[in-house]
């Protein structure tokens, strides 16, 4: 019982933080992450050549505001993008609308979906490529979240993942967030947002709201998301950036994209312009 609500809480939560706190930090409302998403995706994230997603089908697990649903657009794909919120679903279809060329915006289909009872039609579909950046750690089960989308990489397909890491955070620093998200977990979202600004004043809203008031965020290890991935039968499991955080690429068959593959990125990553 427990679980279940605190899964409703996380997830009336982001429906809430996607509809009111649109704004932030390497969001679509941030001119240089939206000129440079599609060199971030390729060049950071998946470490491909930018040609390679020409006309691939990729499917954006838990698509948020649509800012790497534009990136992906941008570099060709034709998109899925998938969101358990409405609102979610809604801010994506404007965001692409306004940021994408007509070509783009008519290569996206959105879908409602639940990563971790995936409707019937979606579950037999396959992509070239399945993302899912910072979603499948506030789903209650990273395992079988992360087993579900990853059925979906086709047989050559790829899959990029960013989930917390573990060793991001000590022990005592975890205990701490846990608390302060309970202690917030009660209040009506407004009186919520107040209180967090009130707390991290000066910090963007919209990176803190995501922090701070979704009760499930779990945390993982590289070895034990690599593990996942070779068992979804993943040959090659990489760390394309080298944080604390985890931003894992996953390939089904390695030789297959060996011509596309290039160098792991090196300081400065995209993210630490914002540190």
């Amino acid at each position: 019982m427990m679980r279940g609500l605190l899964r409703t809480q996380t997830l009336a939560s982001f429906d809430y933080q996607w509809k009111e706190l649109p704004e932030g930090e390497a969001l679509v409302s941030d001119d240089w992450f939206v000129q440079n998403v599609p060199r971030i995706i390729s060049e950071e994230l998946l470490c491909l050549r930018s040609d390679w997603f020409h006309g691939k089908r990729v499917l954006d697990a838990g698509c948020g505001l649509g800012r790497w649903t534009v990136g992906l657009l941008r570099l060709g794909c034709e998109v899925l993008a998938t969101d358990f919120s409405e609102h979610a679903l809604e801010r994506t279809r404007e965001n692409v609308d306004s940021l994408c060329t007509t070509d783009e915006a008519a290569r996206l289909t959105l879908e409602a979906a639940d990563l971790l009872e995936l409707p019937a039609e979606l579950a037999r579909e396959r992509f070239d490529l399945v993302f899912s950046f910072g979603v499948l750690h506030h789903t209650g089960d990273t395992h079988h979240a992360l087993a579900n989308v990853a059925e979906l990489a086709g047989r050559d397909g790829a899959l990029f993942i960013y989930l917390y890491g573990k060793r991001s955070l000590s022990n005592r620093d975890r205990a701490s967030l846990a608390v302060q998200r309970f202690v917030l977990a009660p209040l009506p979202f407004t009186l919520k947002r107040r209180a967090i600004g009130f707390l991290r004043p000066g910090v963007d809203l919209h990176q803190v709201f995501d922090l701070l008031s979704p009760t499930i965020n779990t945390r993982h290890t590289f070895e034990e998301v690599q593990q996942w991935l070779r068992a979804a039968g993943f040959q090659d499991v990489v760390r394309t950036i080298d944080h604390s955080e985890l931003f894992v690429r996953a390939l089904r068959t390695p030789a297959h994209f060996a011509p596309f593959l290039i160098p792991l990125p090196g300081r400065p990553y995209w993210f630490e312009r914002y540190d």
